[in-house]
């Protein structure tokens, strides 16, 4: 069986209203979300493919971005860690070694690196790319076309096997293209979100566990599709990776 190790590369964290993650509740507390790129190392059978789900931002597009948007920056400023070369330099890597990078969703602090990856195929759902390129006014500030130009699509239409040992499972709802990504792994099926989650969104207060195993990601298209994808992804994964979660993030690998 075809096994991998995740490696987070922290990049950035900033810090939000918590109900961002857990809809309509945990108002007024704060929580600190990781911007991360998740390098995945194949064993040796595939040996040589070289992957990364989401590829972050820099200091300076968040920064511009998030002012345009809202008019000033996050309730808690941006710690930066170390940038995407950086991250890389230490497997040895540079953008050109990567094969596979895997989109989760178009949000700019998901995809602004993504254009370093010249010889990558970028997977992306067919009904993210289209939504990205032609956004609800709403979630107009979350979608940068500049960081989509010039990049080497490989579209997919709903779950597909990328390589053995890992898929894409669409898990629509805080985009209408959402991918998670379950990777086989020596202690089980890890399944990086495709929505913006912490460990808050799967763990509910008991007096609402009757009726919500999970919380609605609090920024989404449909509040419905994205409370059914936080379900599925919990009770499918052995090990469940949050896409914001920064405990995980500054992890040494994944598992440990």
């Amino acid at each position: 069986m075809t096994t991998y190790t995740i490696y987070p590369l922290l990049l950035m964290s900033f810090g939000v209203d918590k109900s961002k993650m857990t809809y309509m509740m945990n108002c007024g507390e704060l929580v600190e979300l990781a911007v991360v790129s998740w390098y995945i190392k194949a064993d040796e059978e595939t040996k040589g493919k070289n992957i990364l789900v989401d590829t972050g931002t820099s200091i300076e597009k968040f920064n511009k971005v998030y002012i345009d948007r809202y008019g000033s920056l996050p309730d808690k400023e941006a710690t930066v860690y170390q940038t995407m070369d950086q991250a890389l330099s230490k497997y040895n890597l540079t953008p050109q070694d990567i094969d596979y990078v895997i989109q989760t969703h178009l949000h700019l602090d998901h995809c602004a690196n993504t254009r370093m990856f010249t010889n990558a195929k970028v997977i992306v759902q067919k009904d993210e790319l289209s939504f990205a390129y032609s956004p609800h006014t709403f979630v107009l500030g979350e979608y940068i076309k500049e960081y989509f130009i010039d990049v080497k699509w490989e579209i997919v239409n709903g779950d597909k096997e990328i390589l053995p040992g890992l898929k894409v499972i669409l898990t629509p709802g805080h985009t209408p293209g959402s991918q998670s990504v379950a990777i086989q792994t020596e202690k089980g099926l890890a399944v990086i979100t495709g929505f913006c989650s912490t460990n808050d969104t799967f763990n509910v207060q008991d007096s609402l566990k009757a009726n919500w195993p999970v919380y609605t990601p609090g920024v989404h298209t449909d509040a419905l599709a994205a409370f059914d994808s936080a379900l599925k992804v919990k009770s499918m994964a052995d090990i469940l990776i949050p896409l914001h979660e920064l405990s995980l993030a500054k992890k040494d690998k994944i598992p440990e």
